[in-house]
Order: C-alpha cells, then structure tokens, then sequence
C-alpha cells in the first residue's frame, strides 16, 4: 500500500479498537467510520500488513463479550496461555479480590460456550466450533474496582486453552479436566507462540497492530484490525489532558506509564483482551480501554506484556513450593 492509504487504514481501526476496550455493552460503530474487518486486510495490497496479520491473528480469540490473546505454547504441555481483561471475564465471577490460582488438576471452572479460536487450518471464519478455557491466575484487584472502572493496571488475567473443542449446540456442553497429553493445535504460521521471544516491550513511535473481536458478529464475524503508533510517556500524558478537556472518562485516569502504554488509534466493543503486536508479531500488550467522546483525541490503553509478566513472575514466587509446583508446568516458558 501506498503510505496515504496505510494512513487511512491506520485511522480507520483505529475507531474499531477503542470503543470496545471501554465497555462489555455491544457499541454502535459510528456511520463515518468504516471500521477494517480481518478480510479486509488480508484481501489488500500490503503484503507486510498481511504477512504480519497472517502470523498472529491465529493467537486471538473471543472470551464472552471481549477478545483473549494466546500469549505462548512455550510449557511443559505445549497449552495455549493466554491473556484476557478482568472486566471481559466479569470481576465478579472471581470468588476472592485477592490473587489466586486454581489447581486445574483438581478444579474445573472450564467453559465451552463463548469460547473461540481460529481454525488450525487458517480459516478466518471461527464457524460453531468451540474450545476449552480454563480460567487459571488472577491477580489483586482493587476492593471498588467494577468492570468499568477497574484501571488498566489490574485488568488482566491468566488462561490455559487445550485440545478440547465442540461443536455448538442446544444446550450447553462443559469440558472434562485439563488435558495434558497433547500440545495445542494452532493456526500459527511461523511459530510465533513457541518463540524464543513471545513478546516485547513497547517503544515510542512504533507502529503496531491489534486484532480483536468486536461484539458486532453481524458486521465483524471474522474479527477487526488496528494499526497505529504508540505514544511516548509525554504524548500519552499530553493525550489525557486533552481528554479531560474534551470531557472523555479516559481523561480522569492517570496514565501509568509502568504498567500501560496508549495507541493513537480507536476501536470497537469487544476488542477488549484482544493482542497488541510489533512489526516481529511479537506480544506487546492487550486492549484494555479507550476514549469515546467524538471531539475527543482517539486512543487505545494497552496493558503492557512486560507488567503482567512481571506480576506473574511476582505472585509465583510468593507460594509455597507445593503451590509453585502445581501451576509451573503451565508457565514455565515465560518464567
């Protein structure tokens, strides 16, 4: 593509991630905006934007009413781990505030329903099949904190996806236990997820791409795409003054420059826990929220890779020995 026309791609999704990080209620995308679906882009002219698209949208997947991010294969077991936000999970479905883990060998909190990745097969279409999800780390959060209010710095969870998988059907279908015996089957073109580095720190400046699952299956089946460039400490702290100005919610929250990082982009609902990547498909960061208010400064806070490794890592070396053997296995490549 021609650099006017990645512009306008870039400004198009833009408005497609933002407004989805920001609520679990289905959002209407604007009529000015034609927000880019996945097959949009891959049926484009850039083949630098195709190939990166091709290389990680196999990892992304919808959680409920929001999106989750296959973050690595890289475990004893070759699972699925993956990434998703505390308010697509719903604060309330945890039974403590306080960090926990579940042993999956003796817990099931598994799920079918809503539950999605693509085909292994590279199909952009997610059709009825449904996999497993296990709900297994969630970390500290805040005693007041609600699915709408909850700040970028605690609104992240942990997951494992293994083989299991259904058709959906009538009635609901739950998964038996975790299965350990087989690596995850995924469509993952370049082993992106089994990486000697699965994902990076965000720099200023540079251009990334974020792939979600809006809540308008009708418009968006496949999924969307965003594409713009990260903010420095000093524009994202720029940006939310102009927020605030604008009278935009995102404007009365702090940017917190350790534990986030802002696009200049916009997005749609549903987007939430969707991935942001570089330019090597590396795992930056998950969508989280972003601005609504039309006269406002479009932007997408991303929860930064680097921080929920980081309080993983944390919350791992605070169990017991008998605790840290239960949930290594699982994690063991990102320790």
């Amino acid at each position: 593509m021609q650099a006017k026309i990645v512009l306008s791609v870039l400004l198009i999704i833009f408005g497609t991630s933002f407004q989805s990080c920001k609520r679990n209620n289905p959002i209407v995308p604007r009529s000015d905006l034609d927000i880019p679906k996945i097959e949009e882009i891959l049926n484009g002219n850039d083949q630098n934007l195709i190939n990166l698209l091709n290389r990680v949208r196999g990892s992304v997947g919808r959680r409920g009413p929001g999106s989750k991010t296959i973050w690595s294969r890289k475990n004893d077991y070759g699972l699925g781990l993956y990434i998703s936000a505390n308010h697509v999970y719903n604060i309330t479905g945890w039974n403590s505030r306080n960090a926990q883990f579940f042993d999956l060998s003796s817990e099931n909190l598994c799920i079918f329903e809503t539950s999605q990745i693509p085909p292994i097969n590279g199909s952009i279409a997610l059709g009825n099949t449904l996999i497993a999800d296990f709900p297994f780390i969630h970390f500290n959060i805040s005693t007041g904190a609600t699915n709408t209010t909850i700040l970028p710095v605690e609104d992240f969870y942990i997951g494992i996806i293994d083989n299991q998988r259904t058709e959906q059907g009538q009635f609901p279908k739950y998964p038996e236990p975790i299965k350990t015996a087989a690596p995850l089957q995924l469509y993952d073109p370049d082993n992106r997820t089994k990486a000697t580095q699965t994902w990076n720190i965000a720099v200023a400046g540079e251009k990334v791409i974020a792939v979600g699952y809006p809540q308008d299956k009708a418009n968006y089946p496949n999924g969307a795409v965003a594409y713009g460039k990260i903010l420095s400490d000093t524009e994202a702290t720029q940006v939310i003054q102009k927020l605030k100005i604008a009278g935009d919610t995102e404007g009365d929250i702090p940017y917190n420059s350790s534990a986030e990082f802002l696009i200049e982009a916009q997005a749609i609902a549903g987007m939430s826990g969707g991935g942001v990547f570089n330019a090597d498909g590396q795992l930056l960061g998950i969508m989280v929220r972003g601005s609504d208010k039309e006269n406002a400064p479009k932007i997408i806070r991303a929860v930064k890779i680097s921080h929920i490794k980081s309080t993983m890592i944390e919350f791992y070396n605070s169990l017991s020995e008998t605790d840290k053997s239960r949930i290594r296995p699982f994690i063991s490549g990102e320790l």
